[in-house]
């Protein structure tokens, strides 16, 4: 299998999903994302150039009707949607020592599912989980990435310097990260990111977006791909002395008001505006979705 690895950027306009490469204190994560994630195997970790040992756990929920998840720092969530009726919880640890990894700890308080283990952080957990249709999650890392594919319901996801990616998921969400990017490729509903201090890569499909779409990076760049045929109206704002470009097909007809050196606007589609990214002080990239 292809293994990806991404290394955070600020100066970076396309950001591979999920798969990533993370340091601290010797240790380096890696992930394999040629399929979907669904098991620990497919989550390498080195500590100090060393594998780590490693081991899984299956965390009882019972029938919650939301779920919150706390990665631990280096820590990482990725949620899938589910046809099942419940939510599951898979558990991926790895540590230095079988010593550290025994005091790896997943602890499940109300809705909350949290992880803690050694002061000295050489050890590392990732949460797997599947969501029911309707899912209601909120989802915190910190050093780590959060991935939700092909998910339904309202989500609230959180990230502190670590990546949150979206695909083809629909409903509620509200991503926001500081020192990290954030890329959605398609998907429809209520979707709000906001990015301080990263990129923001919005991947469109088909011909319209159903709901609407709010994406906004302060201090990042803001990369868009857009199929030639796409109807829905999609504004794209830059604010600042970041470069813009327009090279999509859909940039022939649309519409560019400079309404001065720092304020630059982009009006793509034909139909009601329900896609909206814009930048302060980050370059603006629009290209075809091939």
């Amino acid at each position: 299998m292809r293994r990806t690895l991404i290394i955070l950027s600020l100066l970076t306009l396309v950001t591979p999903v999920f798969a990533g490469r993370y340091g601290h204190r010797g240790l380096s994560t890696s992930v394999d994302d040629s399929e979907l994630l669904n098991d620990c195997s497919q989550i390498h970790v080195t500590i100090n150039d060393r594998p780590a040992v490693r081991a899984e756990e299956i965390v009882a929920v019972g029938s919650l009707r939301s779920l919150g998840v706390h990665a631990p720092q280096n820590g990482g969530i990725y949620v899938a949607g589910s046809q099942s009726g419940g939510y599951e919880v898979k558990v991926c640890k790895a540590a230095a020592f079988e010593s550290a990894l025994n005091d790896i700890r997943v602890r499940v308080s109300g809705n909350e599912v949290t992880a803690d283990g050694p002061d000295d952080g050489s050890w590392v957990v990732y949460f797997l989980v599947q969501a029911p249709r309707g899912a209601r999650l909120e989802l915190r890392s910190q050093n780590g990435p959060i991935a939700l594919r092909n998910v339904n319901g309202t989500v609230t996801a959180r990230a502190v310097n670590g990546p949150i990616s979206v695909k083809e998921s629909s409903g509620s969400i509200n991503a926001e990260t500081t020192n990290g990017p954030i890329t959605l490729d398609g998907g429809s509903g209520s979707t709000k990111l906001n990015a301080e201090n990263g990129p923001i890569t919005v991947k469109l499909r088909g011909t319209h977006w159903d709901g609407s779409l709010d994406a906004h990076t302060q201090n990042g760049p803001v990369a868009l791909k857009i199929p030639a045929n796409f109807r829905s109206g999609v504004v794209v704002e830059s604010e600042g002395h970041g470069p813009v470009s327009c090279r999509s097909e859909a940039c022939r007809e649309a519409r560019r008001t400079w309404d001065d050196e720092d304020n630059r606007k982009i009006e793509l589609g034909s139909g009601a505006t329900v896609v909206r990214l814009s930048t302060v002080n980050g370059p603006v990239s629009v290209r075809d979705n091939d």
